[in-house]
């Protein structure tokens, strides 16, 4: 299977999971990858016009292959690609943002958090990608790549400078330091509790309370031991579930966090549950902002 041929196979969804393309694809790293890298950067220049093509999924193949490739050259393409203002990267790759979208960016990243703080701190950009860029901090505290310390050092500075209408993005600040343990980080998170900042639908004192009395240690055990905070290694075996790969699956329409006929397998429950958080969040952004008049 030659290059244009596997990239053929991957372009759309056929309803068949594409194996046989994506393993020619991992042994042809050397060759597929800038091409890859190239076609994420035209891609990222016109996503509007993406929108139209509901069955094309090239992109989505492009961002795992890259991950799993732990391929530096990719960071800020990838970087670029979810930068775009608005929702218009989380109608083009859906739940991927908000599950997967941490790991990847972890993945292609070295050691140089620099561009996943600019996502993080880039107000333009829409809210799940920069918590997802929040938690890809954990990811590379759970991989050993850099320090727990770093991170807590640089939460400090977002408490102080994050926009306080960034209700998700202080929402999982909270969430990411009690992850971590951050008792250092006490008064920061008190105060936005106090501030009304944070989504008590997500996280609430009590939740953070019971972070922070376990010990530093046990708390990095459970990011180590956590799946969500680890490298993409084997795309194939993540993949090949997704529901959208299921021709005897019909995708429901009321889907909040994926385009229609995309998804990684989850079912309808959690789908359900996603779109209930999405529409109680709301609600409490409304009700916040209702008590600050």
């Amino acid at each position: 299977m030659q290059i244009e041929e596997i990239l053929a196979q991957l372009e759309n969804n056929t309803k068949e999971f594409p194996r046989l393309a994506l393993e020619r694809a991992i042994e042809e790293r050397e060759t597929i990858t800038s091409i890859l890298i190239e076609i994420l950067d035209k891609l990222s220049n016109n996503l509007e016009e993406l929108l139209e093509k509901s069955d094309y999924i090239l992109h989505i193949h492009a961002l795992y292959l890259l991950a799993q490739f732990r391929e530096v050259a990719a960071y800020p393409t990838i970087i670029k690609f979810f930068s775009v203002p608005g929702d218009v990267a989380l109608d083009l790759t859906g739940d991927i943002v908000t599950e997967d979208l941490c790991r990847i960016l972890a993945s292609v990243s070295g050691s140089n958090i620099e561009p996943i703080k600019q996502l993080i701190e880039n107000p333009e950009a829409n809210e799940y990608v920069r918590g997802a860029a929040l938690e890809a901090l954990l990811v590379l505290i759970a991989q050993e790549v850099i320090t727990r310390e770093q991170v807590i050092q640089y939460y400090a500075k977002l408490f102080s400078t994050l926009d306080k209408e960034d209700y998700y993005i202080q929402t999982t600040l909270v969430t990411n330091s009690a992850q971590l343990c951050a008792v250092e980080l006490q008064e920061q998170i008190d105060r936005a509790f106090e501030e009304e900042l944070v989504d008590l639908f997500f996280i609430d004192q009590e939740d953070v309370s019971t972070y922070l009395v376990v010990e530093r240690e046990e708390a990095l055990n459970r990011l180590r031991n956590n799946t969500k905070y680890s490298f993409l290694k084997n795309i194939i075996l993540e993949m090949e579930s997704w529901s959208c790969f299921q021709p005897q699956e019909r995708e429901p329409s009321y889907n909040i966090f994926i385009p229609e006929g995309f998804s990684l397998g989850t079912s309808e429950k959690s789908k359900n549950k996603a779109r209930d958080k999405k529409k109680m969040q709301k609600q409490s952004r409304r009700k916040n902002r209702s008590k600050k008049k």
